[in-house]
């Protein structure tokens, strides 16, 4: 016998979390049983979009969906500034969780959720798009089998005009895509961080205490690894 599939919720419909709520929904291992979102003309626009059964919660009331029994899992993709709350929730009620990158804005909560994940024996999961590209799979096999020889430095750029994002600055939403790439290549985590960035377009945006002068617009980074050269 087969299992029964994953009952999920899916917590913010908005750029990305649309995309995750259409792939769960082809699924057959997966099964979303409500949608949350503060926003009811966006509820309204994914259950046509979408066709959604009459079955399917659609609310704005996410503690109410998150204390539900019937729900395994909850997929997170909301402002990253709402991350930390929304998972601790999850975990401590039981629930798996798959979470939008960043996991959070801090250090700290990010081990306190990994902890908690582990306390109560469940997956937390970053959904780093990028390491189940193809293209990226095939450069983690060249770099196993050595076909590039010794590594020296690896470098990467991105040059993206938009959508700008108003929780997090150009470190943490794009950035964070090469960093998961190399870490995951190597296997290994940077000894050593370097970055700076430039900020124009937003200079009362974000967290007064991660992101001081706003959100930088472009940012430069420089990783060193323990592996040696």
């Amino acid at each position: 016998m087969s299992n029964p599939p994953l009952r999920l919720a899916v917590f913010g419909v908005g750029r990305w979390g649309v995309n995750l709520l259409r792939n769960f929904l082809a699924l057959p291992d997966a099964e979303v049983v409500a949608v949350v979102d503060p926003r009811p003309a966006q509820l309204e626009q994914v259950r046509q979009q979408f066709k959604l059964a009459d079955t399917v919660t659609l609310t704005a009331d996410w503690e109410a969906v998150m204390a539900r029994s019937d729900i395994d899992g909850v997929v997170i993709a909301t402002p990253a500034t709402t991350h930390y709350g929304l998972i601790r929730a999850a975990l401590t009620q039981g629930k798996h969780v798959l979470a939008e990158k960043p996991l959070t804005l801090d250090a700290s909560e990010c081990e306190t959720l990994c902890q908690l994940a582990e306390t109560h024996n469940r997956q937390l999961v970053v959904d780093h798009t990028y390491l189940f590209h193809p293209v990226v799979e095939k450069g983690r096999s060249l770099l196993a089998d050595k076909a590039l020889g010794t590594l020296r430095y690896g470098y990467a750029t991105r040059t993206n005009l938009g959508p700008v994002r108003q929780d997090v600055d150009a470190l943490w939403d794009l950035a964070i895509h090469d960093i998961a790439i190399f870490n995951d290549w190597l296997g290994e985590t940077p000894t050593t961080v370097q970055a700076h960035g430039q900020v124009w377009l937003q200079p009362e945006r974000g967290d007064l205490d991660l992101f001081p002068q706003g959100l930088a617009d472009v940012v430069w980074v420089n990783l060193t690894y323990p592996s040696p050269t």
